[in-house]
């Protein structure tokens, strides 16, 4: 027998067919349909139909709709603590957590002393590989010379890689660099100054200053004439050494709008500097 739908003739395709839901719509064949375009017309009817008679989930009870939460933000949400994977650490990865604790306690001991420092420059060696080279020798110096970079001079290892000179493990070794702070105050605009790498720089200790009892200022030229003062971070151990009566001396280690000085004791210095 036909279905009410169906204005084809009857025989095993209507067996083929499924009561529909009443908001489905059933298929519709035409005469001039092939037995396989009629087939597919029944399939696609019975799936429509499945779909449509599907149960919606059930809902929490006093919960609605709209306080479900949507499938795709479920996704979208990361995992519990206790579910995330657990996710070996490569050597890298250790490598970097070493490094870092190390900075952070060179930094600790900064901050202690009353100073702060920024984080090391790329294309340096890091601040763990800097401590287990920064090891004095037999006659008590670091495994360091000055040599000549892309920047001006670089504090280098024997291996030849450059160890930054905001290293504050360099302190160890009476070994202060850093940026000369107050230069645009001091500069001729009309003439300005030209520093030159390993330019030899006068040192000049102001325990008076009324900004900072440990101003250490820089001196350039003949006459001599200030160009800036030691940067704060590195003042008070230099201000510290020139009181208890040791000599320094100071050099330009780059040459940028805000030059980069080194300071330490002579015997340091030749040391540093030698072929």
């Amino acid at each position: 027998m036909s279905t009410a739908g169906d204005s084809g003739p009857p025989g095993r395709f209507s067996a083929m067919q499924t009561p529909l839901p009443c908001h489905a719509a059933a298929p519709r064949y035409s005469h001039r349909m092939g037995i396989w375009d009629r087939l597919t017309a029944a399939l696609i009817g019975n799936r429509t139909a499945a779909a449509l008679a599907m149960p919606e989930p059930a809902q929490p009870a006093g919960q609605s709709r709209a306080q479900a939460p949507a499938a795709s933000e479920s996704r979208n949400q990361p995992p519990a603590a206790d579910e995330a994977p657990n996710v070996p650490h490569s050597p890298s990865d250790e490598a970097a957590r070493r490094a870092s604790a190390f900075y952070d306690a060179e930094r600790a001991k900064a901050k202690g002393a009353g100073v702060t420092v920024k984080s090391y420059r790329a294309g340096y060696v890091s601040a763990e590989s800097a401590k287990e080279h920064l090891v004095p020798g037999p006659d008590g110096r670091p495994p360091l010379r000055l040599v000549s970079s892309n920047n001006g001079l670089d504090l280098a290892l024997p291996s030849g890689q450059l160890v930054d000179y905001k290293t504050l493990a360099l302190r160890h070794f009476s070994i202060f660099a850093f940026r000369v702070v107050g230069t645009g105050y001091y500069d001729d605009e009309d003439k300005p100054r030209r520093f030159r790498n390993g330019q030899r720089l006068g040192i000049l200790r102001e325990p008076g200053n009324e900004y900072d009892p440990n101003a250490v200022a820089l001196t350039a030229g003949r006459p001599a004439a200030k160009i800036g003062y030691v940067n704060k971070q590195r003042a008070k151990w230099v201000a510290e050494m020139l009181d208890s009566g040791q000599e320094l001396s100071a050099i330009v280690i780059q040459t940028k709008s805000s030059p980069r000085a080194l300071i330490t004791t002579p015997e340091m210095l030749e040391y540093l500097q030698r072929d």
